[in-house]
């Protein structure tokens, strides 16, 4: 099965940090950090569903001016689950320090940029963000 979604880290390029969002446990996995991600129907556009997700998950309204693709198709899968992930990864650089949560996280952090690889629990995640760091550093 295909399944669709966005992800999007939010960048404050003044201080060099990327947020992750903390992910409680669940009976598939303990806790971890990831950036903003979710859905998106198969008909709603990535840019939409990425703004709408940053919306939901940070309480961050982002416009589409501040998203830049990174990978316009980032695709994996997830044998356990016979599923296969496709989705953009976006970056938006942003000028914040606090968000609001949505009740599906518990909590979340600023990490510097040489912090984050370290804190990712997903292989995916720790590709896509080698591709975003690159992308800020070009």
């Amino acid at each position: 099965m295909i399944k669709y979604s966005i992800e999007c880290w939010l960048y404050n390029d003044l201080e060099d940090r990327f947020l992750l969002l903390r992910c409680p446990v669940t009976h598939r996995h303990d806790e971890y950090w990831q950036p903003v991600t979710g859905g998106r129907g198969p008909d709603e556009p990535c840019i939409e569903a990425c703004l709408r997700e940053v919306l939901e998950e940070t309480g961050v309204t982002l416009s589409e001016e501040q998203l830049e693709v990174v990978i316009p198709e980032f695709s994996f899968c997830i044998p356990d689950a016979r599923i296969e992930l496709r989705k953009p990864i976006y970056l938006a650089r942003v000028r914040i320090e606090q968000v609001v949560l949505s009740a599906e996280h518990i909590g979340y952090y600023w990490f510097d940029a040489r912090d984050v690889d370290s804190q990712l629990h997903w292989d995916s995640n720790r590709e896509s963000f080698r591709q975003v760091l690159a992308h800020t550093r070009s």
